[in-house]
């Protein structure tokens, strides 16, 4: 029971993670994001982002959670979820550091972590320039991008925008949306309102 209890409040939270980026952003709220649109720049804000939070599932939640809402695009998300995979590599050097009672285990610890740190090093080394090479060449994506597009279009049944087949029927929203619908509530009319401003006089 209390798996399931705790699994309740992760998912409750990750909406209400979305709705609140919905309200505290609104339509123009994208603005904020227009630094990050370098794939640098991105890579770096993850990287800082889960070295602050020490998790990259934090950091990775709340990028999901401003795509979700559509604050940021997915090109955009690519390479800040990249820099959270480098950014979590502190937090393993830390814990490596814990073993410096032993010298022997601390060589070993150090290794392990170090083996982390270069497989994600690497990684980013190797997908980052083609996802900004191909994403030049081609306008929208790179590799990445398109191949989450693939997923998405499979599990939404190749809806288009705005047709979503599972709409009304995700069950984490029908077991979730009384709750979080008590918590806080989305008024797209008055998000886009407030985004205006005051009218001139």
């Amino acid at each position: 029971f209390g798996v399931l209890a705790c699994l309740y409040v992760f998912i409750l939270g990750l909406q209400l993670l979305g709705d609140g980026f919905k309200c505290l952003g609104g339509r123009g709220a994208g603005g904020m994001f227009d630094a990050i649109s370098n794939p640098i720049a991105g890579l770096m804000v993850g990287i800082l982002a889960t070295v602050l939070v020490q998790s990259s599932s934090t950091s990775t939640s709340i990028v999901v959670g401003l795509v979700g809402a559509e604050q940021m695009s997915v090109k955009t998300a690519i390479p800040i979820i990249m820099g959270a995979n480098i950014g979590t590599s502190v937090t393993n050097t830390l814990v490596s550091m814990g073993q410096s009672g032993d010298r022997v285990t601390l060589q070993r610890a150090f290794s392990g972590a170090t083996v982390h740190d270069m497989f994600n090093m690497l990684t980013v080394l190797t997908l980052l320039p083609l996802e900004v090479i191909f994403g030049a060449i081609e306008g929208s994506g790179g590799p990445l991008f398109w191949l989450t597009k693939v997923f998405a279009d499979i599990a939404m049944e190749n809806g288009e925008k705005g047709d979503d087949p599972l709409k009304d029927k995700s069950p984490t929203k029908i077991v979730t949306s009384p709750l979080s619908e008590a918590i806080i509530q989305n008024n797209k009319y008055v998000i886009n309102a407030v985004s205006l401003g005051a009218p001139a006089v």
